[in-house]
């Protein structure tokens, strides 16, 4: 009798301790996915969504503050996907860009002044910035930062959040690599070159604001945008004709 008991006994308090484990993981999920809307690995498409509809619908970004911005862009999302985005929170982004100048926004110096707020508040795990630290100091392109992710995770002991926001970067990751390439892109004052500074902006975008949900989307779509914004039209060099002609200097 006393073993059966007993037994009972294990199997109430290991049931309990598997629910309560269970609990503990569904909430850090859900600290990130909010309502789970949007798969995050779908981050990415919504991106690039924001990006083109704001080209599409808005004229620009001069002459406008970035509330008016980020409320643009976030009303043309809600606009195409009310279900997703009706209830996307954005307060945090607007604080952290306000006294941005769009016209001239370096992303490094920007995760620079906010990540020891991010440390602080929980909101990002320092080892997760190490790697930003690391990937921002060098010039790479897109399949180099891929390799990079996955050295990082081999590497480390990650816990189910820090995962999360990995699936957030690499998902921006990849999607902002194909817009800012795609030859269709007008938008483009980029190099269209994978890891050219627009396509890290948009990553590190989505990954700073990645515990605030589908928010990270338009992070991402912001940080972007005003990269793009800030450089200077890329221009093509001339191609060198086959047979040019060989000009002969004039001896004065």
């Amino acid at each position: 009798m006393k073993k059966v008991l007993l037994a009972i006994l294990l199997l109430v308090v290991t049931s309990v301790a598997y629910i309560s484990c269970t609990k503990e993981q569904s909430e850090e999920q859900q600290s990130i996915t909010g309502r789970d809307v949007i798969p995050l690995a779908d981050y990415g498409f919504y991106h690039n969504e924001a990006l083109a509809l704001y080209y599409k619908n808005q004229n620009g970004v001069n002459q406008k503050t970035t509330n008016i911005i980020i409320d643009e862009m976030t009303a043309d999302l809600t606009a195409k996907y009310p279900e997703k985005f009706k209830n996307v929170d954005v307060s945090d982004i607007k604080e952290a860009f306000k006294d941005i100048d769009p016209r001239n926004f370096d992303i490094a110096l920007f995760w620079n002044s906010k990540k020891e707020e991010l440390y602080r508040s929980n909101k990002l795990s320092r080892k997760l910035g190490s790697f930003v630290d690391a990937i921002l100091k060098k010039d790479m392109e897109y399949d180099q930062y891929v390799v990079e992710i996955e050295n990082f995770k081999k590497s480390n002991s990650l816990n189910l959040e820090e995962q999360n926001k990995l699936v957030v970067f690499e998902s921006v990751l990849k999607s902002s690599n194909e817009y800012w390439s795609s030859t269709h892109n007008s938008t483009n004052k980029s190099n269209s070159k994978p890891g050219s500074k627009v396509i890290v902006a948009d990553t590190l975008g989505a990954l700073i604001f990645a515990y605030s949900g589908p928010g990270a989307i338009i992070a991402g779509g912001i940080s972007s945008l005003f990269v793009n914004e800030a450089l200077p039209p890329y221009e093509v060099a001339p191609l060198e004709p086959e047979n040019p002609e060989i000009l002969t200097p004039t001896i004065e």
